[in-house]
């Protein structure tokens, strides 16, 4: 039985980054924060992790991933 049942996805692929950012391949920004798809008050995570200039990593259920960046809203 796998421990990565009782870690969430985000936590999963949060942990496979850090492993990847230690032999220096890690595909996310430097600076992120990595969020469940389905976590209660996912907006809000989201604009806080934006508001703090990081990316963040939405990780959905099949540990699939999207990528945010923050970016200034045209004039």
């Amino acid at each position: 039985m796998s421990t990565d049942n009782h870690r969430s996805p985000a936590v999963q692929v949060a942990d496979k980054a850090i492993e990847l950012a230690i032999e220096e391949r890690s595909p996310y920004p430097d600076r992120a924060t990595f969020i469940d798809a389905d976590t209660p008050r996912m907006g809000a995570k989201i604009k806080r992790a934006l508001d703090e200039d990081m990316a963040v990593v939405l990780v959905f259920a099949d540990c699939s991933t999207r990528t945010l960046y923050a970016e200034p809203a045209p004039r």
